[in-house]
């Protein structure tokens, strides 16, 4: 049984989820209607939610510094909800301002998305009683249903309001064009009630002491110095220093048309990735402690959650492409240019909707079966590699659906998620076509992209909660939202980073008119990438520390309490996890 503290987080968790892949799913297809191409606004949804990721770390500071987690992450959430409603307003049809849209976007959502991620779900986790006989599994219990809330709410998004998005909600009087500007002012207010389900819970959360510890970037910091006078110590330093460079790289990229630049991308993303992970391969060269703890898990976060959710982010990107290429009308008699279509993100709808189904299917039928056979649990390396295989299953049905689609006869109705036609004019620029028209959308049946869809969800069943309790056990106490903040960062900044920078070197693949380029090819070099993935988290998996191969072991406190003593750290549960990068301080009513 979960304590009551935990409802008014899960409803956070919810809300905010339901906004933000509100805009995940449609802010590609609203940016095309502004003139981006294909390729290009796959790009910036990806870097948008590479900076959702990012901000974590400035949502994690916040939470450490006086203000303490609770306002952190309430008025950050604030932040957020003004955002989603200045994006709306942006979209309505005598405004239509892309600068505006991405202030509103680009910074205040992103700041807003940091705030709630790394302290939302480790405030979570903190709810239950540490005494309990079973609290670990507990925890390891409410994470998969955490990651299976977040799916609920994206079930609507997808479902209902990414529709709504590009066709306009004709039976509630909302017209094509006011389509972005409902949809989205109805995801707004959901994140205005995701804030006031926070600060109406307050009373209830677990209560924690204050304690006034020497901040833990501060001491990451001093940990990786002590260890730069050998050459890994050299080559880690080097690999968080190219971090911020990544990021910064990737943005650009994401903005401007240049062959260097998506070179140079893909180039530094690899030597800062690789050099993490050889550099925590073996971390004795390092002082013993909690930070030392966390940087042992930073080789398996990294490979496992890189390579998957370069697979997973297909899901946004060129799955979306293809989707609203295919039939997406749901009257099949009506060839009209203003009939009803679903919005490709619909078909998305299968991803959590597998998750939600799943989910339980796992936790209650399949895992007991594997451990009454096996004579032990399911191990994390088995969820995982498991997870990759659907996902690279996922990737090849997809290829399949493209080919059947290409050989389909294509109809005179223009998709309305679909990108602008583009033609060449006789000086050889190339620009939309006049009228603006979108491309026209081929006879195949869309819900053929429900497959690829649901098979991702089971892949991030299998994987998504599995790192995220792994960074929540393998970290002392007081470290946990840093490890927590870093697992998310590896989750979602560094993958999108990388696929945003391979969507623009794949350019030519995916054109606005998809029967013009060769999409398949890109579905064939993701799977090679998650054949690669299978083998890299192997091996790191196969020589981590003992402690973090059986994600249903020992809390990190009890293998670690002699090197906590010596850094004066206690071992009182009331601060488990309740801080962000410094004091573990929640904020009590």
């Amino acid at each position: 049984m979960f304590p009551l503290a935990v409802v008014p987080i899960i409803l956070v968790e919810f809300c905010e989820r339901l906004c933000y892949y509100t805009f995940s799913g449609t802010q590609k297809t609203w940016l095309q209607d502004r003139g981006y191409s294909n390729s290009q606004s796959s790009s910036l949804n990806l870097t948008w939610a590479m900076l959702s990721y990012v901000a974590c770390f400035f949502g994690g500071w916040l939470a450490s510094s006086k203000a303490g987690i609770f306002m952190a992450t309430a008025a950050l959430s604030l932040l957020y909800a003004v955002g989603t409603y200045l994006a709306a307003y942006a979209a309505l049809p005598s405004v239509e301002s892309i600068p505006l849209y991405l202030f509103g976007v680009f910074f205040l959502i992103t700041l807003g998305a940091g705030g709630i991620k790394p302290n939302v779900c480790t405030m979570g986790a903190n709810q239950f009683d540490p005494e309990a006989p079973n609290a670990n599994e507990q925890r390891a219990s409410f994470f998969m249903y955490f990651y299976l809330t977040i799916n609920v709410g994206s079930a609507i998004s997808h479902g209902v309001l990414s529709s709504w998005a590009s066709s306009g909600a004709p039976s509630l009087g909302v017209s094509l064009e006011y389509g972005y500007f409902f949809a989205w002012t109805v995801a707004a207010s959901f994140m205005a009630l995701a804030f006031l389900f926070f600060v109406l819970g307050r009373c209830s959360y677990r209560k924690v002491e204050q304690k006034k510890e020497e901040p833990v970037l501060s001491m990451m910091f001093e940990t990786l110095l002590a260890g730069s006078g050998s050459p890994m110590g050299k080559l880690a330093l080097l690999g968080w220093g190219l971090i911020p460079v990544v990021i910064a790289v990737a943005f650009v990229n994401a903005f401007v048309e240049n062959g260097f630049l998506k070179v140079a991308a893909i180039v530094v993303a690899l030597a800062c990735i690789g050099s993490l992970v050889a550099a925590h391969w073996d971390n004795s060269y390092l002082p013993e402690g909690g930070i030392r703890m966390c940087l042992d898990c930073v080789p398996i976060l990294l490979v496992g959650n890189l390579f998957f959710n370069i697979l997973q982010s297909t899901i946004g990107s060129v799955f979306l492409s293809e989707a609203c290429q295919m039939d997406t009308r749901t009257d099949r008699s009506d060839f009209s240019v203003e009939g009803f279509q679903r919005n490709g993100d619909f078909f998305r709808l299968a991803n959590p909707i597998a998750i939600v189904v799943v989910t339980p299917l796992m936790d209650f039928v399949i895992y007991p079966l594997v451990k009454r056979a096996t004579g032990r649990e399911v191990s994390m390396a088995m969820k995982v590699i498991a997870g990759f295989s659907f996902a690279i299953g996922a990737q090849l049905i997809a290829a399949a659906i493209e080919y059947q689609r290409r050989s389909d006869p294509v109809l005179s109705v223009p998709s309305h998620c679909a990108p602008y036609i583009m033609v060449e004019d006789s000086t050889g620029h190339v620009g939309m076509k006049e009228p603006h028209e979108h491309v026209h959308m081929s006879a195949t049946n869309s819900f053929y992209m429900l497959a690829p869809y649901a098979m991702v969800g089971i892949g991030e069943i299998l994987v998504n909660p599995v790192l995220q309790h792994l960074a929540y056990e393998g970290a002392p106490p007081e470290m946990r939202s840093l490890l927590q903040a870093f697992n998310l960062f590896a989750m979602g900044a560094l993958p999108n980073a990388v696929a945003s920078s391979v969507s623009q070197a794949l350019k030519a693949q995916v054109p606005n008119d998809l029967n013009d380029g060769n999409l398949p090819v890109v579905y064939f070099i993701n799977s090679v990438i998650g054949l690669v993935g299978i083998l890299c988290f192997f091996v790191v998996f196969h020589f981590a520390p003992e402690r973090l191969k059986d994600s249903h072991g020992k809390d990190c406190r009890d293998v670690s309490k002699s090197s906590a003593k010596k850094e004066n750290d206690t071992e009182d549960e009331t601060t488990d996890g309740s801080s962000s990068f410094g004091s573990s301080d929640v904020d009590v009513c």
